[in-house]
């Protein structure tokens, strides 16, 4: 019954929007269906997409982008990329902290914290009315750095180095539920107090401004 109606109002969408004929049941089925699994596609994760899944919380998720500098200011635009930090479903303790990044669906890198290689945390003020939370970690020669926006600030950026050199530098923008997501103004997460035992307080050792 609701497919029916779906069906009837997409034809009449498109009758009016196209000047299509009228169209066979089997047809008009299969056109719905395909709006209806476009739209789950696109939509299902909402705003800002996760590559946590469902046994993990997302603890920050944010659609990152290309930073462009000139004389005319800062721009930015979309690299097609996702950055998520993963951690224990349950608890104010983190028991376990995941980084991933890749476009969605799509994993590229995976870095997992552990007893035996535990990811850095740090906050710092980065002027009067901000600062930023600082999670790292080292793969290999390169050191990547995710911050958070702190006070007056918005935003997620990745930063990564190797070998000295500033390699990667993106930032998500600085409107939070559409281009960033963040765990960390309802968890009350305090970078200075945390126990666990995936993650160590460390100063980042590269320049990130």
């Amino acid at each position: 019954m609701v497919l029916t109606r779906l069906t009837e109002r997409w034809e009449l969408f498109m009758t009016e929007l196209f000047h299509l004929p009228a169209l066979p049941l089997e047809f008009k089925t299969v056109m719905v269906a395909t709006a209806l699994l476009g739209w789950a596609a696109c939509c299902a994760q909402g705003p800002v997409p996760s590559h946590c899944n469902a046994a993990e919380r997302t603890f920050i998720s944010a659609k990152m982008q290309k930073i462009h500098t000139s004389s005319a200011g800062i721009t930015y635009s979309p690299s097609g990329k996702v950055l998520s930090i993963c951690i224990n479903p349950e608890g104010k303790s983190i028991t376990q902290m995941i980084y991933r990044y890749g476009a969605p669906g799509n994993i590229e890198l995976e870095q997992v914290a552990s007893t035996s290689a535990r990811f850095g945390i740090f906050t710092r003020s980065t002027s009067p009315h901000t600062g930023e939370n600082i999670i790292s970690f080292n793969r290999g020669s390169f050191h990547y750095y995710v911050t958070e926006a702190l006070g007056q600030g918005r935003g997620i950026s990745l930063i990564v180095y190797g070998n000295g050199k500033k390699l990667v530098d993106l930032f998500s923008g600085t409107e939070q539920d559409v281009d960033f997501v963040s765990l960390g103004d309802d968890f009350e997460f305090d970078f200075d107090a945390i126990k666990s035992p995936v993650l160590v307080k460390r100063a980042p050792v590269d320049r990130l401004d």
